[in-house]
């Protein structure tokens, strides 16, 4: 008869740097520093699944990093045909032609690349009077021997994350988007081959046929204009990334929401919160000024109803 032998933790735990013995334990927040470098500097092809809410997405991905540059190729496998091609921050979406697709309506069709970019995790360090940061041990993903980490939320006015990331690279192989406790997103790898040779072909567009194409905004600049609105109520640590006129868009580092603010007509949206995996939009009208405020984000619906509730003209 075959005996189930059971390790405990700290020999499971051996020789990965996480045991608090000879090798010393990385804390959270090296890792996140070597999840910040990875996902930038290593070449890997993979395939990876993002759910949220009731969308499904299984996506090819190819990175090439060389001389301090970035390529990146992503090809949707189910749904529409689409390919979305990034070099550094510019980053292009192609779909193929057809009379049914207008460039407008895919300009503002969301498109999932995964949870975070490169630049969202550089602004890590600003958030971690915010979070609580910490190991939760060992675990298999992809065929990657990966650590998991924990970023809890110090308040529940946002959510909070799972991450797990490869041993040897730092590289993000699964995380969660979490709400008290509830998944309200998962990103996860299937396969994924790190450090493997990646040419200049790989991260070319490879539709065939006619396309059109539209730029995503991968991250918000620090940018302002005049504003001619206020969000009197901000979550603690959220601050404006950019201000245009009757749009705002504000972070913590790691969690965003914007408010758009339009004249109320007859194609307005009647009052409604309505979410997709951990996005939420809520809409809300004023009397006066005849006005629609809408605030769309990756934030709980209690703290977007308040910063809707707050939003107010300002007066100069």
């Amino acid at each position: 008869m075959m005996s189930l032998v059971v390790l405990p933790v700290k020999s499971a735990l051996a020789g990965t740097g996480l045991d608090g013995s000879a090798n010393k334990s990385r804390d959270a927040a090296d890792w996140l520093g070597r999840m910040a470098n990875a996902i930038r500097q290593e070449n890997y092809i993979g395939t990876f699944n993002y759910m949220r809410g009731g969308t499904f997405d299984t996506v090819h991905i190819v990175h090439l990093a060389t001389a301090g540059r970035e390529k990146e190729r992503l090809f949707n496998l189910n749904g529409e045909v689409r390919e979305v091609l990034r070099e550094d921050r510019d980053v292009i979406c192609y779909h193929l032609k057809s009379d049914d697709l207008s460039v407008d309506a895919l300009a503002h069709s969301p498109v999932h690349i995964g949870p975070f970019s490169p630049y969202f995790l550089g602004r890590i360090s600003r958030a971690q009077n915010l979070y609580r940061f910490s190991i939760q041990g060992v675990d298999r993903i992809a065929d990657h021997r990966a650590v998991k980490l924990s970023i809890s939320p110090r308040n529940h006015d946002r959510y909070g994350y799972r991450l797990w990331l490869d041993m040897e690279t730092g590289l993000l192989l699964q995380s969660h988007l979490v709400d008290r406790g509830r998944v309200k997103e998962i990103f996860q790898f299937s396969q994924i081959d790190i450090g493997t040779d990646v040419t200049e072909a790989q991260v070319a567009l490879s539709l065939k046929g006619k396309t059109v194409s539209h730029r995503l905004i991968l991250d918000f600049q620090d940018k302002a204009e005049k504003p001619v609105w206020k969000v009197a109520w901000l979550p603690d640590g959220f601050r404006p990334v950019r201000i245009r006129g009757n749009r705002l868009h504000f972070t913590d580092g790691l969690a965003t929401f914007s408010v758009f603010v339009e004249n109320r007509n007859a194609t307005s949206l009647p009052e409604m919160i309505t979410t997709l995996g951990g996005t939420v939009v809520i809409t809300r009208r004023l009397k006066q000024p005849a006005s629609q405020i809408t605030v769309v984000g990756e934030v709980p619906i209690a703290t977007a109803r308040r910063v809707a509730e707050s939003v107010e003209p300002l007066i100069y």
